[in-house]
């Protein structure tokens, strides 16, 4: 997150503005939290656990986590980290975007502010779509499908 630069931060035409979560990461983020959850994903939870255990607080290289808000409020997380097979690629990882905000384009601005920041450190970005949902939301995106890896995607950003 360090290495986020004020350009970009953004402000949507649709009145939601993204930008970077910092310390400490609020409670904001333990409510989005319990919204992802009641979906059945916990991976959102998992930023509020690894950033308390200081396991991860999106501080590497070219690390970055942002949120979407919506009048003051989170709706929407996406994070960038270090590939942990690729040291020199990047990992979009802990994606959420609230369900009542779900196609409207925050996922994609969300992703392509990250994508963007990612530019400056990386040719590649790898996800892992959990769905086929997800898988369907980054081949949008332009990420390709991948198999025999710990990743189902990625993108060259070069």
């Amino acid at each position: 997150m360090k290495d986020m630069r004020p350009a970009d931060i953004a402000a949507l035409d649709i009145g939601v503005v993204i930008a970077p979560l910092g310390n400490p990461l609020g409670g904001d983020i333990v409510m989005l939290a319990e919204t992802a959850r009641q979906e059945g994903y916990n991976h959102i939870l998992r930023i509020a656990e690894e950033w308390s255990a200081g396991i991860n607080r999106f501080e590497r290289r070219g690390e970055s986590l942002l949120g979407a808000h919506d009048q003051g409020r989170l709706i929407a997380v996406g994070g960038m980290t270090v590939e942990p097979s690729r040291a020199d690629w990047l990992r979009m990882r802990r994606f959420y975007v609230s369900r009542r905000y779900r196609g409207r384009g925050i996922g994609r601005r969300l992703a392509e502010h990250l994508l963007e920041h990612a530019r400056s450190f990386t040719p590649v970005v790898t996800v892992h779509a959990g769905s086929d949902d997800a898988s369907r939301f980054w081949q949008a995106i332009g990420f390709l499908p991948l198999t025999g890896e710990s990743y189902t995607h990625t993108l060259r950003l070069t």
